[in-house]
């Protein structure tokens, strides 16, 4: 299922070249509510990203929306594999009875990348986001070990969001990390962030008990 995607997240930044780049690491702003899940492992996570309130309600709409559901799908074909992703997802983006949660993401991310940038630089580039899905994990489903990122349209891929929109005590359940050894509970309201590449290869783990929900999206250039 293909997600529309934004106008700019920060079309009112002009990009910087590498000359500017190259000044700006001494004089970076030091992020203030987005904080690194472990120290030089580039995953970021940012507290009260999304009101719980709205987060509850966004499962509501999920759960009643059932004609809008589809298998959990992977790679540029999206195909089905139930091998390697077991979910039912949901595309928010591109519908008008959808519109003001896909504001609300909008408008999260965009708060996040104005923070994000300062410390990071690059992403004063033109960007954008992929259009947002929210996904549902049940007990037995999982998204075994991949990466984001990949050839032709998924080379555009910067950097990956996910938003929790549930706490979940799992057993299971958590966003693994291989290569950083990190494990990321999920928590009502909590964005994280992390890069696309082969440096990020991470899995939703099998959940064991309860109900775990998600929403997603990509950054783009633009």
């Amino acid at each position: 299922m293909e997600m529309i995607a934004h106008h700019s997240l920060n079309n009112s930044l002009k990009p910087v070249d590498s000359k500017t780049m190259s000044h700006t690491k001494a004089i970076s702003t030091p992020l203030r509510t987005i904080s690194e899940v472990k120290p030089n492992s580039f995953v970021f996570e940012q507290h009260h990203a999304l009101p719980a309130e709205l987060c509850a309600q966004m499962i509501e709409r999920f759960e009643t929306a059932k004609e809008e559901h589809y298998e959990g799908r992977i790679g540029q074909m999206a195909s089905k594999d139930r091998s390697i992703k077991k979910s039912t997802d949901l595309v928010v983006s591109g519908k008008e009875h959808w519109k003001d949660v896909d504001l609300a993401l909008f408008q999260s991310l965009a708060t996040a990348l104005k923070e994000f940038r300062e410390t990071y630089p690059f992403f004063k580039g033109p960007f954008k986001d992929m259009g947002y899905a929210i996904q549902r994990t049940s007990p037995g489903e999982f998204y075994h070990w991949h990466i984001d990122g990949g050839s032709h349209e998924f080379s555009q891929r910067q950097l990956v969001a996910i938003w929790y929109l549930n706490d979940v005590k799992g057993p299971g359940g958590t966003t693994d990390f291989l290569f950083q050894d990190i494990k990321i509970k999920p928590k009502a309201g909590k964005l994280v962030l992390f890069p696309p590449f082969w440096t990020h290869e991470h899995r939703g783990a099998a959940l064991q008990k309860g109900v775990k929900y998600i929403a997603t999206t990509w950054v783009v250039f633009a």
